[in-house]
C-alpha cells in the first residue's frame, strides 16, 4: 500500500500527457436558478427583479425589520400577538397553535412564509413587492388579510418595501 503512494508522483506527469476525452453528446443548458422555469414551462426569471446579493440583503433586512416594528405596534393593542425577529427569521404568534414563520432565503433571493392559515409560500421581489409566483399575492397583503380575519378587525401594517 505504501509503495503505491510512493510511485504516485512519478505517475502524474504521464497522466498529464493523456488526451482529454469529451463526451460526444451535448447536454442542455441548466437554468441559472432552480425556480426560473415554472411548472407550466414559463420562464419566470424575466418577472423577478434582477438584484445583487447585497441589494437583496439590504431590501430583505429592511422589510423584515419594518414588518417587525409594525407588528410590535399592533401587539400594543392586541396582546395575543407576539412577534420576534432573530437572524432573519421572524416568528409571529397570533393565538395558541397559530404561529407564522417568515424567513429570508439568501441563496434564492426569496422570503419564505409558513402560515397556519394559507400554508407555505415563497415570495420573490417583483416590481419592488414581495410577491409569490404561484398566485400573484403579495406578502404584506396576505398578512393583513389573515391577521384581520384572526383579530376580527381591519388591520393595517405599515411596512417599508
Amino acid at each position: 500500500m505504501f509503495r503505491f503512494t510512493a510511485r504516485l508522483p512519478q505517475a502524474l506527469p504521464r497522466l498529464a500527457r493523456l488526451p482529454v476525452v469529451r463526451p460526444a453528446i451535448a447536454f442542455p443548458r441548466i437554468a441559472q436558478k432552480p425556480y426560473s422555469i415554472s411548472t407550466s414551462g414559463e420562464n419566470v426569471s424575466l418577472k423577478i427583479d434582477n438584484i445583487s446579493d447585497h441589494e437583496y440583503s439590504s431590501l430583505v433586512n429592511t422589510y423584515l425589520e419594518s414588518l417587525s416594528d409594525s407588528l410590535e405596534e399592533l401587539s400594543e393593542d392586541y396582546p395575543q400577538i407576539d412577534a420576534e425577529l432573530n437572524h432573519g427569521v421572524m416568528t409571529l404568534s397570533v393565538a395558541p397553535g397559530k404561529t407564522y414563520v417568515i424567513n429570508k432565503q439568501p441563496p434564492n433571493k426569496q422570503i419564505w412564509l409558513s402560515s397556519p392559515v394559507s400554508g407555505p409560500k415563497r415570495y420573490d421581489l417583483i416590481k419592488g413587492k414581495w410577491t409569490t409566483l404561484r398566485d400573484g399575492s403579495e406578502l404584506t397583503k396576505l398578512l393583513v388579510e389573515e391577521l384581520s380575519e384572526e383579530l376580527g378587525v381591519e388591520v393595517e401594517l405599515e411596512v417599508e418595501e
